[in-house]
């Protein structure tokens, strides 16, 4: 009788889960890439832009890693480091939870919100939460539930306060219609995408408009310098010249950024070199290049047309392309449930900052795409062989995205090879490279081999993306 005693009440805090032993009861180790699935799903059916898909991979993402934070004495909250997050509700840890089952509830409490048709959310959630209430007793179902709903109500919340809200329909842009300005581009001629996207609040960076002028100040760290400080930057586009950035010692991503090159119909000019380069590199047909150009495109609002037919392509979103990288590398690492989710939180912040500060410098230069000039100097009716994005060129967006994710997947994983199949659902394949600088770069190189940026928009891509990733690696604790 003894010994039937004994063997049920171990059985009982087996299935209990998480607290004396959290690790080993953890069912699905690898939720949170799931997670991040069903947001590229809804990604997807919305047809959304790239920087709103990354809004949705951060809020969800930061959700999951402060639903476990308290069940880990290590970790530490990012409350009171990402902008306006405040302390999160208190958890009684004492109690029996499924650690996966909390990141999931607070992952996908988030991603069913922030999404447009929340059906394929729910869908998956209700799949998911069918699957853990057979695999574990009542009351640790329903804690697990009840806590990570608690902290996604909470980061829902949060999210409201970004002005996403706010400038839904107060977002119509005029473009001007003068040499190397922005138009419309073929062959879609698709409004401006997101004009004041960099209005909305970033993760870390220290970003803030100056009401009523179009020069830009910067919010310094009031912890590092005392109080916050704006500095007026005349002639550059919101990033700290590099005499004042010496001064106060300051590695930050808004260092001096020279506009882009001034638009010129001579022959002779700088600005007809880099014309001519981008119609060079495409019409030499280089099936290598041109490979990686629609491997690399990531663009979730492309459209072909056969005849009468208007067709949607399905693609990854560039925040989804590199969580998914960071979820192969993962998986492969063999990363426990928090790395995971550390992870994800550190590198969608990354993205999301990077996203906000890219569209910020895009719609202050406004500056023409490629086909819009070349077709206007040098030849009339040349098309790129991926569809140019509808915002303004300067600096490419994946630049600055690709080498803000490269620097944080370096800062986790160091100099690692590895095979990128993130495509590989969308019939593109595979890519193998020797570390993630290097996907980075030739993520970078790709929007010059697709037609749809001049090479200084993506050089000072990359120094904008290496300084943000920097800045957030630098300033986000998650260890104590």
């Amino acid at each position: 009788m003894k010994k039937v005693t004994f063997i049920s009440a171990l059985l009982f805090f087996v299935l209990q889960g998480c607290t004396s032993s959290r690790e080993k009861s953890i069912l699905k180790n690898d939720i949170l890439s799931d997670c991040n699935k069903a947001i590229q799903n809804a990604i997807v059916v919305d047809h959304i832009s790239a920087p709103v898909g990354a809004r949705r991979y951060y809020y969800a993402s930061v959700a999951a890693y402060e639903a476990l934070v308290p069940f880990y004495p290590s970790q530490k909250s990012l409350a009171g480091q990402l902008h306006a997050l405040k302390a999160l509700p208190t958890v009684d840890t004492a109690k029996g939870y499924c650690l996966d089952l909390v990141a999931l509830a607070a992952h996908t409490y988030v991603s069913k919100i922030v999404v447009y048709k929340e059906d394929s959310i729910n869908s998956f959630r209700s799949r998911m939460l069918s699957w853990y209430k057979s695999q574990l007793p009542s009351s640790t179902f329903a804690n697990s539930v009840s806590w990570g709903d608690s902290v996604g109500a909470h980061i829902a919340k949060w999210s409201k306060s970004d002005s996403f809200g706010y400038y839904r329909g107060r977002d119509f842009y005029l473009a001007k219609n003068a040499n190397g300005f922005w138009q419309p581009t073929p062959s879609e001629y698709k409004q401006a995408v997101e004009p004041m996207w960099g209005h909305i609040r970033t993760a870390a960076v220290p970003l803030k408009p100056n009401q009523g002028s179009s020069v830009y100040g910067i919010a310094y760290d009031a912890d590092k310098f005392g109080a916050i400080k704006t500095i007026k930057v005349p002639k550059t586009i919101c990033l700290l010249p590099d005499s004042i950035a010496k001064q106060q010692n300051l590695h930050s991503p808004w260092m001096h950024y020279s506009l882009a090159e001034p638009f010129s119909s001579n022959k002779n000019s700088r600005f007809y070199a880099l014309c001519k380069e981008v119609y060079d590199v495409v019409n030499r047909k280089d099936s290598n290049e041109l490979r990686i150009a629609k491997y690399w495109d990531d663009n979730p609002n492309t459209t072909v047309h056969y005849g009468h037919a208007t067709i949607n392509i399905l693609k990854v979103s560039p925040a989804g392309h590199w969580l998914g990288m960071f979820s192969i590398v993962a998986q492969q690492k063999k990363y426990s449930l928090i790395e995971s989710a550390e992870g994800m939180a550190i590198l969608s912040s990354a993205i999301h900052d990077a996203f906000v500060s890219c569209w910020k410098v895009k719609y202050e230069t406004e500056y023409v795409r490629p086909v819009t000039s070349i077709r206007q100097l040098i030849d009339s009716s040349w098309t790129p062989p991926i569809e140019t994005p509808g915002f303004p060129e300067y600096p490419s967006g994946h630049s600055v995205v690709s080498s803000a994710a490269a620097t944080v997947l370096t800062h986790f994983f160091g100099e690692y090879e590895f095979t990128d199949s993130s495509e590989k659902e969308f019939g593109l394949g595979t890519r193998t490279f020797k570390n993630f600088r290097a996907a980075s770069n030739e993520a970078c190189a790709s929007r010059l081999y697709g037609g749809i940026h001049f090479i200084d928009a993506i050089e000072k891509g990359k120094i904008l993306g290496n300084a943000v990733g920097d800045w957030i690696v630098g300033h986000l604790v998650t260890k104590r």
